[in-house]
Parts: C-alpha cells; structure tokens; sequence
C-alpha cells in the first residue's frame, strides 16, 4: 500500500509539485484557541444534515454523532494535519427529500465504503486521478464554493433563520431579510479579523449565537426542534437484498462522481495547497482508503456516510486549523453533541442564521482557490465547470462539460494567454502562510 501511494504521488503535475515543495516535515499536534476555532469551522454543514438524516430515516442521532467524533479523532491521528470530515451531501439531500429508511442509509454507506476500498487497493485511484488536472479540480472547488454560497442564503433567508428579529432592509429593489443580514455581518466580521487574534472569530460567533439562541428558547421565543433520541449502537446490522438496490441506484450513484471530484482529488489538492508536504500522508490512494473503512465502519453501526469534503479543508484552514489538535477538538465536540442528544438536548439551539455566516464565509473562501489558476484556458475550463455544476445542480455533468472543453481549449489561443488578478482578489485570497515544522 506504501508503494502504490508513492506511485500515485508520483504521478501528479509539475504546478502541484511546486506547490507542495513549500513546506516540510511533520506537524506538531497541538489544541489550544486557534486550533479550536479551526476544529468548529465546519459545523454549520455538519449539524444542520446530520440531524435532517437522523429525522427522516429515524437514526438514532447520538449513533450519528458517536461515528462522526469516532472518525474526526482516527484521521487526525492517521494523517496528522486537519483532514475535514462531513456528511456526503448528495447521498444526504436523497435521503432527506426520499424519506429513506434507515435500512437503506445503512446499505448506502456499505456499498460506497466498499467501492472506495476497492480504489484503494487496486490501480483505479491512479488512473482516475488522470481525469483531474489542476483545471478540473479548480473547477470543482469553485462550484462546491458557489454551492455552499447558495445553502448559506437559502439558511439565511429561512422564516426561522433568527427567531425574534424581523427586521427587513431594501437595498435598490432587493430586500434581504434579518438573516440574511446577520449572515453578511458575519462574513464582515470572520473577513476583518483573518489574522489570528487573542480569540479566533469563529469561537467568538459560535459562542455568541449559541448563547443568542439558548435564550432565546428559553424565553419561549424560538422552539427547539425535536431530535431522534436512542443510544444503542446497532453493530453488524447487514441491510436486505431490497434495501441494497434501492440504496444503490438511489443515492451510491449519484453520490459517487461527487465523491471522486471533491473527497478525494480536490481534498487531495487543497490539503497539500495548504500544509505543503507535511501532508505527505494525504494520498487519492490513503483518501479512498479512508473513506471506504469509515462508511463500511459507519453502515454497519448505523450512522451516515460520511467524507473528506475540500470545502470542509478549506474551512478548517482559514478559520484557524494548522494541526491535527484542530480535528481531535471536533471529535470531543461531537462527542458532546453525542452526550447531549442522549439527554435530548438539540444541537439546532444555534441560530441559523448564524450558521449560515461562517457557511457563507467558507464558500468564498473555497471559490478565491481559484486564483491559483493563471492560464486563460485553465480559468476558462474551470469557471465553465462551475458554471454548468451550478445550473444543473450536477457536479458529474458539470465535470463531463469541463473535462471536454479542457481538452478543447489546449488547442485554443487562449492556452498561450495568462491572467494577472487583481490586487484586491490577491488579497482576499492570501497564500498560505509558512508552518513551522521538523524536518523528519
């Protein structure tokens, strides 16, 4: 396995090469404020599906929430840097709009983890990783940012989205509601304070809106939703033959082009862009490995399938994350979360429209990835991926288009032109900073 992931790292392009000679060495787990900061980042994507999967296929939620702290705490220490870990969001919006049994989200993860297992321990991962250069991966990150943009406003936008304030504001015939307005202060805020502080920001608006929304119910002016409760971990539960193929024309299939594009390669790509070659762990190869133990793991226990989203890496990272310290104080949030639901208490007590602000704010910054890209025909290819990704609402169709006009485009004018962004897009898009590491 050690030698098939040297092969497949071998095999990437001259730019990710480049990119990824920054820095080196192992990094230093380390927990304190930043790195907790960085470990809640992701929890406006993981909370908000996590609990809509339990309702609609009546998982037990504190189940959920044990495989998702289990899985945060083994990459950390298997990969040593922040490896994000999210619901597959695919497979999660079928379930919700289907009504899904919990037989069926059970086959899902087993028949996907062992898909990936399968990429794993034969040569697919290399030769699918041919499919995906710098272009296409950029693509697919620019439209996972303008996907999450998206759910960000409708959760802002939403009645409930802060409970108490009606507020309404017309700016040139667009009305944005108290939501909306509470998300946008928030970006403000996270986009003022990127340099690390005494208090990392998204410490300061998770506290602050959990606070907000803990009285606001108990002030009887917003009702917390009900959660599935049950404590019992369902081990070796095998699905039926019928739930299997409902799971896998259902949701494995669509999920699994998403899951090629974002979990693995784009992951691959924005964890080294970041931590340089102290993500030298990181492999499509260990990536795939990964994910087919934890959603084999997680189908058998009766939680979710789960995965290694870019954008989760991307919000890890800028709000603060630079060690694995970062995700094993996810795993003990979770874990909480998980002690909490077993006495029913909601993790939804956190506004959404505060939510939806640092959602908001990690869809930005996983779309200015993609001034990364200085050749014309690559931002050409990559914006056209985006473009039909989000039109359609389908990564795969998105990424066919794309990875047609890259090879289109190679033999256009537009190859030989480079793009200079501009100062302000440089400078809302800063590289990554130095890490200081040992060299081992």
């Amino acid at each position: 396995m050690r030698l098939f992931a040297r092969s497949v790292a071998g095999g990437r392009t001259a730019m990710t090469h480049a990119d990824r000679s920054r820095r080196s060495g192992l990094l230093p787990l380390r927990v304190d404020r930043h790195e907790l900061g960085g470990g809640v980042a992701d929890i406006g994507v993981m909370i908000p599906l996590a609990c809509g999967v339990a309702a609609a296929a009546h998982l037990s939620l504190v189940t959920v929430f044990v495989c998702v702290a289990a899985v945060y705490a083994v990459t950390a220490l298997a990969f040593r840097i922040p490896v994000p870990v999210q619901p597959m969001k695919a497979m999660a919006a079928a379930i919700i709009a289907l009504g899904l049994s919990a037989s069926v989200v059970s086959a899902a993860g087993l028949e996907i983890g062992l898909l990936f297992l399968l990429f794993a321990v034969t040569p697919l991962a290399r030769h699918l990783g041919r499919l995906f250069p710098p272009a296409v991966v950029r693509g697919i990150q620019l439209a996972i940012g303008i996907l999450l943009i998206k759910a960000a406003l409708v959760m802002a936008g939403a009645a409930k989205a802060f409970p108490g304030l009606s507020a309404r504001v017309g700016i040139g015939g667009l009305t944005l509601t108290a939501g909306v307005i509470v998300a946008l202060v928030i970006v403000a805020f996270l986009l003022a304070g990127r340099e690390r502080r005494r208090l990392p920001g998204s410490l300061l608006v998770l506290g602050a809106g959990a606070a907000v929304g803990i009285i606001l119910a108990a002030a009887g002016v917003a009702q917390l939703p009900p959660i599935p409760l049950g404590v019992g971990l369902p081990l070796l539960h095998l699905p039926s033959l019928h739930a299997a193929w409902i799971a896998l024309f259902a949701v494995v299939l669509p999920q699994l082009p998403l899951s090629l594009g974002n979990s693995v390669f784009a992951t691959d790509d924005v964890l080294h862009h970041y931590y340089g070659s102290a993500a030298r762990r990181v492999t499509p190869a260990s990536i795939c490995l990964s994910l087919g133990l934890v959603n084999v793991a997680s189908g058998l226990l009766g939680g979710m399938a789960l995965c290694h989203g870019s954008g989760g890496a991307t919000a890890h990272y800028r709000l603060g994350a630079r060690t694995a310290g970062a995700t094993l104080a996810a795993a003990g949030l979770y874990a909480t979360l998980a002690a909490g639901a077993a006495f029913g208490v909601s993790p939804l007590f956190v506004p959404g429209a505060v939510l939806a602000g640092m959602l908001l704010f990690v869809g930005a910054e996983h779309c200015l990835l993609l001034t990364d890209l200085t050749k014309a025909d690559d931002i050409t290819c990559a914006v056209l991926i985006a473009a039909v990704a989000v039109a359609t609402n389908n990564l795969a169709i998105g990424f066919l288009v794309g990875w047609a006009a890259f090879a289109l485009l190679k033999r256009t004018p537009l190859h030989d032109l480079r793009l200079r962004w501009p100062a302000l897009t440089a400078r809302l898009a800063p590289p990554p900073e130095s890490l200081d590491v040992k060299a081992s």
